[in-house]
């Protein structure tokens, strides 16, 4: 009987595991994990369960008890630790050697490193049990919280914090917070939108120390905090992809559309899988967003099972900041020309993002309308003027609908 060992239990690695099953695949399936609580949504962390409003029954989903009916030997607090791809076998961090004929590699990211002295007296929140640590200190009360950057991530953190009671500031080495995923003019509106919802924002400030009663800053400055949050980003686990000798690209494992690797009967999905996209300008990206991770795990459990399947899916995210809730479709780049709809004030406007007068990104707040549209249009491959998205009277379905 043909065995398929998954390495990570996030949300690809739950999401390839349990859509085996469902694509008739009758082999043993072995899901390994290195956190002690079942596979979970990741997206509520920084925002619902650090505050304490989630419903964690609803983010650790399924039970235990659905692995264990489908089949599916979930193993928990473990991690492969080694692979050989000739003899197809990996050692786990309990010692034990698993055989296997698929292996699907969803190890995930790692939190970036940070030359800062003290840095461990921060908190992370990556992890269910960094939230919970994070959501322990934030019920006894009010607190001051200094995030160290300015992301998605950090600017979830610090809104869901202010909305919930808390104040919060936010250190941002760069000239703006998300410029980097964003480019300037986008992330400028995004900032001013934090400032008005209570965050206080600190750009091209360098935090030298953390220290137990908050953070020092280059220069000597010293921002005192009760809670201090590390927020810099996150880089791609490739140590078994390495060992393996998996190409690399994207700044991930290089995949095909099936999101098979250079090396036969090996799988990589969701954040360190460098995938094709036609959305995309370059040949291959990596993108750390969930709906991306699920996507890669259904369509690698396809490849599995039928040897179908191919991932082709328009890049999407949402990132609730506070009462704003930012939803991005396709890939937006820095050197995107960017055209504006709506009253960015209220907010309630789209941005769209066009390269050589061709649609490729959108990113909406508070304007579904538009979102909606924007969907339409890249399903369509339809791409209006700037005068045409500019324009709140012109219908953007009816473009796409043509």
């Amino acid at each position: 009987m043909p065995i398929t060992l998954i390495a990570g239990g996030g949300m690809a690695g739950r999401a390839c595991a349990l859509t085996l099953r469902r694509v008739g695949y009758q082999g043993e399936i072995v899901l390994v994990g290195d956190e002690t609580t079942p596979p979970y949504d990741r997206p509520p962390l920084s925002k619902s369960v650090i505050v304490g409003t989630a419903d964690l029954e609803k983010v650790v989903k399924p039970g235990p008890e659905a692995y264990a009916e489908d089949g599916i030997d979930l193993r928990l607090s473990t991690a492969v630790t080694a692979v050989d791809g000739a003899a197809r076998t990996a050692t786990l961090s309990d010692g034990a050697t698993l055989a296997w004929d698929a292996l699907v590699l969803a190890t995930g990211c790692a939190p970036r490193s940070a030359p800062i002295s003290g840095i461990e007296r921060a908190h992370r929140v990556t992890r269910m049990d960094e939230a919970l640590a994070i959501h322990a200190i934030l019920a006894e009360g009010p607190k001051r919280v200094a995030v160290i950057g300015g992301g998605f991530i950090g600017l979830e953190a610090a809104l869901a914090a202010v909305a919930n009671g808390h104040s919060a500031v936010v250190l941002e080495g760069g000239e703006l917070v998300m410029q980097r995923p964003l480019g300037s003019e986008v992330a400028a509106r995004v900032q001013r939108w934090a400032e008005a919802r209570g965050a206080e924002i600190r750009t091209g400030v360098m935090v030298e120390e953390v220290t137990d009663a908050g953070v020092r800053l280059a220069g000597g400055e010293e921002i005192a905090a009760d809670l201090v949050l590390c927020a810099i980003g996150q880089e791609p686990r490739l140590d078994l992809a390495r060992e393996l000798g998996c190409e690399e690209a994207g700044g991930g494992v290089e995949v095909d559309r099936g999101l098979r690797t250079s090396v036969e009967g090996v799988y990589a999905v969701g954040d360190i899988a460098g995938f094709p996209s036609r959305w995309a300008d370059e040949d291959r990206i990596r993108v750390e967003h969930a709906g991306i991770a699920i996507g890669h795990g259904q369509v690698a459990a396809e490849q599995i099972a039928t040897g179908e399947g191919q991932f082709d899916d328009l890049p999407t995210f949402w990132s609730d900041q506070g009462d704003v809730t930012l939803n991005v479709i396709g890939t937006p780049r820095a050197d995107h020309e960017i055209v504006w709809r709506g009253d960015q004030d209220a907010p309630a406007c789209t941005a769209f993002y066009l390269r050589d007068g061709q649609l490729r990104a959108a990113l909406s707040a508070g304007d579904m309308k538009s979102l909606r549209g924007a969907r339409k249009l890249f399903a369509a491959g339809v791409s209006p003027s700037p005068d045409q998205l500019a324009d709140p009277d012109v219908n953007l379905a009816d473009l796409a609908a043509g």
